[in-house]
């Protein structure tokens, strides 16, 4: 367990087109290059009017030019040579030069202009592990490709944000330059044999059985590993609520003050408070940037009386990282 003092931690998984699954295809027809850029700059704006720093994880793939990505069409791969099913629809709409939605350089610029934020990384092509059987060598060519966008967009990827939550080859990171990463709640599975679509679907109502759970309670921070250098499991966090469907239902009154309580207890107590969303979910979410200006306006007053650390991954791994007899609460990094 690290020394560190109650901590609030803001992650995003910045994946355009390249992530969502479950959108009905009137949600899916709402994410477009138009709509991206104005979520990102109405997420820049309400982060900088509460001075509070967020880290963006980005697909390597939605970072792009469209001339970028057919001056590399070897990227488009896996390690046996041959694209995966998400990348032939991605590639289908390149050859036909329709890429609005999956390919968002502006939306990276709008963060990088902003200063303060950490921009991560979120894979290549937003590749799930389990979803497709993912070997070793295609992890790690994802990871190296991830590295080389970075490199093309003048920026280093320090930390980590599993497509899909599905987490493996933890052991690879640290060699590949990753401080640390984000860790996943995981969902109490049936004692049943099911479909996985149903399986599916029972993750979804427990996820939002905790929307209405108001004695939730932040996370600890992290054992540390005894044996030689690890990227460090960041709290999975909470999933802030994505208000579509049966999520609209539940009171905006009534998630804040599940967050509220979360916040004043890591201010009192310690631990980890880590929201985390998607940029494209304040495109079909009602009411969505307002509910989660409310949350950072109580987050805001925690940090800036210094009750909280209001930390990226990257900053949080460091200082997780770093010898127990050095750490001191400082209320803001440099």
């Amino acid at each position: 367990m690290t020394a560190l003092p109650g901590v609030f931690t803001i992650s995003f998984d910045c994946e355009g087109l390249w992530g969502p699954s479950n959108l009905t295809p009137s949600l899916r027809q709402r994410v477009t290059q138009e709509n991206l850029v104005a979520a990102y700059q109405g997420l820049r704006d309400v982060l900088d009017r509460h001075e509070l720093r967020a880290t963006f994880a980005f697909v390597g793939a939605f970072v792009l030019s469209p001339e970028e990505a057919r001056q590399h069409p070897d990227w488009f791969e896996t390690a046996s040579g041959r694209p995966w099913p998400r990348t032939h629809q991605f590639l289908d709409a390149l050859a036909k030069g329709q890429t609005s939605g999956w390919l968002g350089p502006d939306c990276l610029e709008i963060i990088r202009r902003a200063g303060g934020h950490e921009l991560g990384t979120h894979g290549f092509q937003h590749i799930a592990l389990q979803d497709h059987a993912l070997t070793r060598a295609d992890f790690e060519r994802e990871l190296s490709l991830a590295a080389q966008v970075g490199r093309l967009k003048n920026f280093t990827p320090r930390t980590l944000v599993f497509p899909r939550n599905q987490i493996g080859f933890v052991e690879t990171l640290a060699p590949a330059g990753i401080s640390g990463y984000r860790e996943y709640l995981g969902q109490r599975r049936l004692g049943l044999a099911l479909p996985e679509s149903l399986q599916a679907r029972w993750d979804s109502l427990a996820a939002l059985g905790r929307e209405v759970k108001l004695w939730q309670k932040p996370q600890p921070h992290p054992r540390l590993p005894t044996t030689g250098p690890s990227a460090i499991a960041i709290p999975s966090g909470y999933f802030l609520n994505w208000r579509v469907g049966l999520r609209q239902k539940i009171p905006v009154k009534l998630s804040v003050a599940r967050w509220s309580r979360m916040l004043a207890h890591a201010a009192r107590h310690g631990g980890m408070v880590h929201l985390w969303s998607h940029p494209h979910n304040f495109i079909t979410g009602d009411r969505q940037l307002e509910f989660f200006d409310e949350i950072l306006r109580e987050a805001a007053a925690w940090v800036h009386h210094g009750d909280l650390l209001n930390l990226t991954q990257d900053e949080y791994s460091r200082r997780c990282a770093e010898p127990t007899e050095s750490k001191t609460p400082v209320l803001r990094a440099a």
